[in-house]
């Protein structure tokens, strides 16, 4: 019996009338609580316009923008706030996989203790997130989002590989020790007469000049001292600085590295206000002039800091080990550079490496399409390393070979199409050991996406051939205890972002992606804490159209309902004295789900736990309230996406009521989910 008919046939004499067509209709949705998805402290947020930010740094903004903050969550251990008068933007990803710049609606911080799990990747990506904290992965069910406590090793995960920034000027940072003197900006000094400098417009040439101030200089409060054995370079880094207004001083030793010099303490204030501060090899970063600036300016930048840190290895031999390389003892140096490479789709790895005891970091351009971009994109100044380059692609390299666990899904596919192995896949050649171990390679599903038809069946296919993602593979995951702040984003609509390293994170549950997925708008926060929803909230006016019909209503989220609330379970997170408050919380929250159940709500969606027993005494006694009281409802069977799921157990359970299987956090089989709040509540 189907779902729609089933339920006509055994409740119809509550349907006929029993919603009229001008008032909404007021669904609760009643289940176990969520899990929250969050983010450690100090973990940067890629920004639409090329920057980043820690995610604490964003809370913070947001919170102090807002002329009066509205806080969704009533829990002083959490807050989660609207953002009504601040702008964030971020990358996010569609669900064909494309990338867009799309606002956050909401910031979220939470206490928490516990554990929290440090993923890393094949190409160096770093990310520490709570347990349920989602990345976009590619499973052989397809696209999907598996929390970090399901990743393993060889799991693939999205991370970004071309992002264009949205555009954004920058504005001089201010700088209270510099005054201005006519066309000039100078040092103010109590005891001497600093030489002026002589600003002009921002241009490529300053951002190379701030490259080899980076990359090559001893850099402190006073001075930049240049070293390098390149007199080309010598002489640039001297050209702009007296293009500056400062005279430089050239040093030359015996069996040392030469040394240009620019004496000027006006020079080092002036270029704080381009975010260029002096500081040691480990802490440097790429400045947020350069993160900010056009392409042209961006690409002499990256070439300068090539033509000084740089190198191009294995040109001259087939072996393996082709890479066009920089190395830094900064990371975070390093993941701007991986940034602003974005912008001309060059990703590379993030290597770790230790000299002396002493960590120092990598980064590495190893496929030969990569080395043609960055050759027709950055390339060097440096005839010897441009020679090498030229040499590099010449020889080639392995291509894209990360591989997709996709074939049984593509052999379903090509069934359906009626079409051969040769002429679904381009040829016969490796298939059958392709399908014994569900493995295919990006770059073969690319040149399969040449000639498959975009229709239904191949859609998969098209979508990774025309993505702007980079498939990396998880190498690790650490479980480290944590205590202190989490904290999260919720972006409207593709409710994904990436880090500064470019990993792909995403954030949902049943109500909210209901209500986000109609409105743009949660209703409320996502917490890993029990009962952390302690009292009913309210979406309004949702309307859902599927088929041709239309509902409009009003979602209710209530809390997780249970027959006890022990302050037990909240021991783990709080001291003892608010575990019992949130205890009484948590029970008041129930009782007040009791009553919207009894008086308040016109139908009910019953969300149960596929991966756990439904037969428990909080279950039969809400369905015997719910048939009590003659409300229409729908079970739903959620969390689907769990190797324990048995959808079969809830309706052995509830034999008289049919059930809807779902995963609310995946997004699985949310249109028959939406055709049947439309077709049963409309």
């Amino acid at each position: 019996m189907g779902l729609i008919s089933g339920l006509k046939d055994s409740i119809s004499r509550v349907t006929e009338g029993l919603f009229s067509e001008q008032e909404p209709k007021r669904i609760g949705i009643y289940g176990p609580p969520n899990a929250g998805k969050c983010l450690a402290e100090g973990e940067d947020v890629l920004l639409a316009d090329g920057t980043y930010e820690p995610i604490e740094s964003i809370y913070d903004r947001v919170v102090r923008n807002e002329s009066d903050p509205v806080d969704v969550s009533d829990e002083p251990h959490e807050r989660w706030i609207e953002c009504n008068e601040t702008t964030v933007t971020v990358p996010s990803v569609r669900t064909d996989l494309t990338v867009e710049p799309k606002d956050v609606s909401h910031v979220f911080r939470q206490r928490y203790t516990g554990p929290m799990y440090r993923v890393k990747t094949r190409l160096g990506r770093e990310l520490t997130v709570s347990p349920d904290h989602p990345f976009i992965s590619m499973t052989d069910d397809g696209v999907t989002e598996l929390p970090a406590e399901e990743l393993s090793e060889g799991t693939a995960v999205a991370t970004l590989g071309e992002y264009t920034p949205t555009g954004a000027n920058y504005t001089l940072k201010p700088n209270d020790d510099l005054y201005t003197d006519g066309g000039s900006v100078v040092y103010e000094s109590t005891y001497h007469n600093p030489k002026p400098v002589t600003p002009f417009e921002f241009d490529p040439e300053i951002g190379r000049f701030l490259a080899l101030t980076i990359a090559e200089a001893q850099h402190d409060a006073r001075s930049i001292a240049f070293a390098n054995d390149d007199p080309a370079l010598r002489a640039e880094f001297e050209a702009t600085a007296r293009r500056f207004g400062i005279e430089t001083t050239t040093y030359e030793y015996d069996d040392k590295t030469p040394i240009v010099k620019a004496n000027s303490r006006s020079l080092v204030e002036y270029l704080k206000r381009l975010d260029c501060e002096p500081a040691s090899s480990a802490e440097k970063r790429v400045p947020q002039s350069i993160l900010l600036a056009d392409d042209d300016t961006v690409v002499a930048f990256v070439r300068a800091m090539f033509d000084c840190e740089g190198s191009v290895q294995g040109a001259e031999t087939d072996a393996r080990g082709r890479y066009v390389t920089l190395s830094s003892a900064s990371r975070e140096l390093i993941v701007g550079i991986q940034i602003l490479l974005l912008r001309f789709g060059i990703v590379g790895k993030i290597r770790e490496k230790r000299h002396d005891g002493d960590a120092y970091y990598e980064f590495c351009i190893g496929r030969s399409d990569q080395h043609r971009r960055f050759q027709e994109t950055i390339g060097f100044d440096s005839d010897a390393k441009a020679d090498r380059l030229e040499s590099l692609c010449a020889a080639g390299s392995s291509p894209n070979v990360h591989t997709l666990p996709l074939m049984a899904e593509l052999e379903v596919a090509r069934e359906a199409l009626g079409m051969t192995q040769r002429a679904f896949y381009g040829d016969n050649k490796h298939v059958a050991r392709m399908r014994r171990r569900n493995s295919i390679s990006v770059d073969r599903l690319e040149t399969m996406a040449d000639s498959l038809p975009r229709v239904a069946e191949t859609e998969l296919v098209h979508h990774i051939a025309d993505s702007t993602l980079e498939w990396d593979e998880v190498v690790s995951i650490e479980t480290i205890d944590y205590d202190g702040y989490i904290y999260d984003l919720t972006v409207a609509d593709n409710h994904t972002f990436a880090s500064s390293d470019g990993l792909v994170v995403h954030n949902t549950t049943l109500a909210n992606r209901i209500a986000r997925d109609w409105t743009g708008d949660a209703i409320g926060t996502e917490s890993h804490i029990p009962h952390e929803t302690r009292r009913a909230r309210r979406k309004e006016d949702v309307e859902i159209e599927r088929n041709g019909k239309s509902v409009t209503i009003d979602i209710v989220d209530t809390p997780g309902v249970t027959t006890k609330v022990d302050y037990e379970e909240f021991t783990d997170e709080m001291d003892k004295d608010d575990a019992i408050r949130r205890s009484r919380e948590a029970t008041e929250g129930v009782a007040e789900a009791m009553h919207w159940l009894r008086e308040d709500v016109d139908g009910v969606i019953y969300v149960l736990d596929s991966a756990e027993d439904p037969i428990t005494q909080v279950n039969t006694m809400l369905i015997g309230i719910i048939e009590s009281r003659d409300l229409p409802v729908l079970i739903f069977a959620n969390k689907i996406d769990l190797e324990d799921s048995s959808v079969k157990r809830i309706e052995d359970a509830f034999p008289q009521h049919e059930t809807v299987p779902l995963s609310a956090k995946e997004g699985e089989n949310m249109d028959e989910v939406y055709e049947n709040i439309a077709e049963y509540f409309g």
